[in-house]
């Protein structure tokens, strides 16, 4: 949907004349000067924050927040996030579904699950608008920023890993006998999986500061550097991004409509699918896959057949967490009182627990409209997006719980960024997209 520029002062012939090399004049006040000193700070820290402290991610999405309703307010420009557009209608719906699940939800945190699902959508929302609005001069500025500090993110964590983290063990008091449960533990995968979503912003960044060959070069570089690491779905990740975007930039229309028949065949075989492969193929005992994988199998088929028996609305959100084991023991690891540990590790699936067929009608809406945005980027920046969108599908399919709010956090980091991306080198005065 194309959205006008919010410098408005391009067109007036009252404005100051912007100053040499295309920059905007002075900020008018000290909360001008503010916004635009926590812009660049945020655009800053997101790279070393992924890389040091993944789950500081919330509270980089809630100064987000805040800096985009704020810019908003002062342009005058509430208009833009007030308007009922079909993919505003559909999270909303979705929202409200998930807020009345929470009545037989067994899980005793389904209303701050509600609230952080509420607070990253409003963030995607004010936060693309505002992003939108930002003269091409700023945008270049946190754009160079957010290079910046992804630089030095990536760089911290190669440090961080090749040193079996001790700025992590120092912080969290993690003694060394410890060390073997941290390197195979969250830790590094968290890192991992974030760095995989945020190198594609990067490399669209890289290729509007005039460096094609070199964008290309980012994720094949951290594509190699993921060999070493332990998360299998950021090589996974990873791989699925290079791949698309190698088929995006022969045919981004052709990948866009594989994408959409994917997706929808995600949401509508998902279930018969999990029940498939962990019943008559017994995958979760079979030689062919790794141990963890066969315990995805044996978690799938549990969260299917508990999908089916509330099929229209699901268990409720945040269910996942809290669903008793009847009796039933796992073959590898339970955790606590669920046969689940704590989500599904597949997206669709959870969705489907959680909310039902209700609930995956308006999830598989709301992707499918945002798989449709892509195609009024420019088209050199269609690549890229369609990218992320893979690696987001990819490791959302296989990972975390999709409702975890450090991992939502993650994906709306990357989208903003991308966003941003591609504002680099705009024309003051034209219109985006």
């Amino acid at each position: 949907m194309p959205v006008e520029s919010l410098d408005a002062t391009a067109s007036r012939p009252v404005s100051p004349s912007p100053a040499p090399g295309g920059a905007p004049p002075p900020a008018g006040s000290g909360v001008d000067a503010a916004l635009r000193g926590l812009a660049g700070a945020a655009a800053l820290v997101l790279g070393p924050l992924a890389a040091l402290a993944p789950r500081g991610l919330p509270v980089w999405a809630i100064l987000v927040l805040v800096l985009s309703l704020t810019g908003l307010a002062r342009r005058g420009s509430f208009g833009r996030i007030l308007r009922l557009t079909p993919p505003v209608a559909a999270v909303a719906a979705f929202l409200l579904l998930a807020l009345v699940s929470s009545l037989w939800s067994p899980s005793d945190r389904a209303l701050e699950t509600v609230l952080e699902i509420g607070y990253i959508a409003l963030g995607a929302l004010t936060g693309g608008a505002w992003i939108a609005g930002l003269p091409a001069a700023e945008a270049r500025r946190l754009g160079g920023l957010f290079l910046a500090g992804g630089l030095a993110g990536g760089l911290l964590f190669a440090v961080e890993a090749a040193l079996d983290f001790p700025l992590n063990r120092w912080w969290n008091s993690v003694p060394d006998d410890q060390l073997p449960n941290l390197l195979n533990g969250n830790v590094p995968k968290r890192t991992a999986a974030l760095l995989c979503l945020l190198v594609w912003p990067a490399a669209l960044a890289v290729d509007r500061f005039g460096r094609r060959t070199l964008a290309l070069l980012v994720p094949v570089g951290y594509a190699l550097a993921c060999l070493p690491l332990t998360s299998r779905s950021a090589m996974l990740g990873i791989a699925a991004g290079l791949v698309t975007l190698a088929a995006a930039r022969a045919s981004a229309l052709w990948t866009r409509r594989l994408f959409a028949a994917a997706v929808t065949a995600a949401f509508l075989l998902v279930l018969p699918a999990a029940l498939l492969f962990s019943g008559p193929l017994d995958l979760d005992h079979s030689g062919l896959l790794f141990r963890s994988a066969q315990h995805r199998v044996e978690i799938w088929g549990h969260a299917a057949d508990r999908a089916l028996r509330t099929p229209v609305f699901g268990q409720g959100i945040d269910a996942s967490r809290s669903l008793p084991p009847e009796g039933a023991v796992s073959d590898f690891s339970p955790i606590g009182d669920s046969l689940l540990p704590l989500h599904p590790h597949n997206a669709f699936l959870q969705v489907w627990l959680e909310t039902g067929a209700v609930g995956a009608a308006l999830a598989l809406a709301v992707l499918l409209m945002l798989l449709a945005a892509t195609a009024r980027l420019e088209r050199r920046d269609q690549p890229f997006a369609l990218a992320l969108f893979a690696t987001a599908m990819a490791m959302g399919s296989t990972a975390y719980g999709i409702w975890q709010p450090w991992w939502m956090a993650g994906f709306l980091s990357a989208a903003l960024m991308l966003r941003l991306a591609t504002r680099i080198g705009a024309r003051i005065g034209d219109k985006t997209r």
